[in-house]
Order: structure tokens, then sequence, then C-alpha cells
């Protein structure tokens, strides 16, 4: 019979009545499966990694409670894992509106360090320099090794156009938060000053901010409602007829932003 002290139940937010069959299918797992289920023995591991990762985040964990195997079979995929470990950093930001650097409407999410920002600070903010690997590795000296070993926030590219003039860009392998990685290497003293000053002196290449940064809508809990921002036409009706250059079209609103915008 399972045990019902506290340290085998998950530790959830219920009213002090809870059902006792609510709580049932929250208990953890304490044992290997005593039997083999024999429609999930005859199918491959590779097919089961297929087809579940098609399933949203809610479908898979209610998959895990299903039984024991179930629940080793979904842990063991590697995207269920990068979920787990990474999946809360964006949960925590898609319940704030404001940009974290310069505190107006962000509509979009700096993918290595999970910040949410505004796409003026995407294309300005020192905070968000990019850089990619390679070129980290030669401009520090570090070996690679201790570089994979030590910095985690390294994001992958996928084909695609990262540029304001709408023509592809040349596209590295992985890029990284130069700031945040500068700073981890300092912490474990493998940043020399010359290293530093190198850095700091060589050119960015503005593409690779839009290639680690992507539109990100947030979640308001007092509506229930997910809002992506809204882009002002008037801004851009104004653009066309004078045929002047300005960043006014590129900005996005709240939906209260947006009313002080259009008494502007």
């Amino acid at each position: 019979m399972a045990s019902t002290d506290s340290a085998t139940i998950l530790d959830i937010s219920r009213k002090p009545g809870c059902p006792r069959n609510y709580r049932k299918p929250l208990r953890r797992f304490t044992a290997s499966p005593l039997h083999r289920e024999r429609n999930l023995v005859h199918l491959m591991f590779f097919r089961m990694s297929y087809w579940t990762s098609y399933l949203d985040t809610l479908i898979h964990f209610r998959f895990r409670h299903v039984n024991r195997r179930a629940r080793i079979l979904a842990s063991e995929l590697q995207e269920y894992k990068r979920v787990v470990k990474h999946g809360m950093e964006g949960f925590r930001s898609m319940f704030t509106e404001i940009c974290s650097l310069c505190k107006n409407f962000g509509g979009f999410l700096f993918l290595p360090t999970a910040t949410r920002c505004c796409f003026a600070c995407i294309e300005n903010a020192p905070e968000l320099r990019v850089i990619s690997l390679i070129a980290f590795k030669k401009l520090t000296k570090v070996k690679m090794k201790w570089l994979t070993y030590h910095i985690g926030h390294v994001v992958r590219m996928v084909p695609g156009i990262y540029s304001m003039g709408e023509k592809p860009a040349r596209r590295p392998g992985l890029l990284l938060a130069e700031v945040e990685a500068a700073r981890m290497l300092s912490a474990l003293c493998l940043l020399t000053p010359d290293a530093n000053e190198a850095l700091e002196m060589q050119n960015e290449k503005k593409n690779y901010r839009f290639m680690v940064s992507t539109a990100y809508p947030w979640y308001d809990p007092n509506t229930g409602q997910v809002h992506s921002g809204v882009s002002c036409k008037g801004c851009q009706i104004r653009l066309e007829a004078l045929a002047v250059a300005s960043r006014d079209r590129d900005g996005l609103f709240s939906s209260s932003g947006y009313q002080s915008h259009f008494e502007t």
C-alpha cells in the first residue's frame, strides 16, 4: 500500500479538505515498474520519442501519470528534460509585460537569458550584446571544453531571415550572450584583462541579436488573456506619407500604453 506521508506528495497548493482520490495521482513514483505493459514494451524507444514530441506540456505531464513505465519513458526524453530545466524561466517571463532593461512594454524574449525586452533594447542595449562561440573562444583564448562546460547559455541557430533588410544574413552555428559569458569566466578567474578589452573593442554583428530573440506574448492572470502587443497604424501612414526615416512605426505597445501613445 502506498505511503501517504507528506514526503510522497507533490508540493502543490490545495484546499485543506482535498479528497483522497485527487491526491492519489500526484504521489511520487518510488519504485520501478513491477511488470511490463504489453502495449508499451513493443514500441521502440525512438518511436516513443517521435510521437511524444508532438504533445504539449500538459498532455505530456498527464501521460507520465498513466503508470510507472510511462513515467520512465516520458522522463527520459531529452525534450522533456530541457522543458523541465529551462521552462520555468520562460514561464516567469510570460507573466510580465515590462522590458527588464528600460521598463517600456516588452514584446520580445532574449533567448540566451530568457529576458523580456523591447525591440529598441534588443537592437541597442549593451547588456544584450551577442557573439558567436567561435569568436568568443578566439578573443578570450579559453579552451573550447572549458567554454562548453561552464557556459550554458548557448543558442543553436536555425535557417531564417535575421535582418531588417529582408535578406538572409550569414548564420553562425552557435551564439551566446557576451556579457553573461564574460561574467561567468570572470567569476572563474578565466578572463584576463587583455581578453576583456578585446571583447569590448570587437565590432558586434547586430544581426546576431535578432537571431537569438523572438516575439513573446504575455499572460495577464487577472483577465486570463494573452496579449502580443499592438502597433500604431498612424505611425506607419505618417512614415509613408512624409517619406522620412523614423523608428516610430517599430514601437510595440500594451493596450493601456497604446492609449497614452495615441494621445501624443
